[in-house]
């Protein structure tokens, strides 16, 4: 008789389980996707234009380094209703989170210029290899936000890991969720047909 009204104990308590909103977000983070890239940062350092820079001419550089891009879903923008066995998800379009540099690539060698004039008074500074690294890395920004296969393919997997993880709480508690994705462009779209 123990036995039998712990077992009945255990499977109320795994009844009582349903999707988490929590989980779901915790889930989107680990769907993020990470893309590396070979990326060149080129520039020109130009001649200066005083008496004293006369010798000068200008140098071309550039920096070759890895970029990091970090696609997926906003989670402070998932939520979640739950209307008998129907799990609604409103999900944001997946979107570029993040663009970095590792760190490793870069260091004091890490540029090629041309030379300089007679008296190299023309120097690449830092903030010249700055500058060049940051044009390099909107434009790597611009390229991922403009790749709608890259975008989508975030969103499909951030899809699945919800999908299994809504699954796996219906196998334990014996329910069947029909899951229906509702997505920021659907709202809109949606919003503007009814005015």
């Amino acid at each position: 008789v123990i036995l039998f009204g712990f077992a009945g104990c255990s499977k109320k308590e795994a009844y009582d389980v349903e999707p988490d909103i929590t989980q779901i977000r915790s889930i989107c983070n680990l769907a993020t996707l990470e893309c590396y890239y070979h990326n060149v940062a080129k520039s020109t350092k130009t001649a200066g234009t005083n008496m004293s820079d006369w010798f000068e001419k200008d140098r071309e550089f550039w920096i070759e380094y890895t970029g990091v891009a970090k696609i997926g879903i906003d989670m402070s923008k998932v939520s979640m209703e739950i209307v008998e066995d129907t799990v609604t998800v409103h999900m944001p379009e997946a979107k570029l989170l993040s663009v970095d540099i590792l760190e490793s690539d870069l260091n004091e060698g890490s540029y090629i210029a041309n030379a300089d004039g007679w008296f190299n008074t023309n120097k690449i500074t830092a903030e010249d290899q700055t500058s060049a690294i940051n044009n390099a890395q909107n434009k790597m920004a611009t390229s991922v936000k403009e790749n709608t296969a890259l975008l989508l393919n975030a969103r499909i997997r951030a899809e699945k890991l919800i999908e299994n993880y809504i699954v796996q709480i219906g196998d334990m508690t014996g329910v069947s969720y029909r899951i229906k994705w509702v997505y920021d462009d659907t709202a809109k779209q949606e919003n503007t047909a009814k005015e």
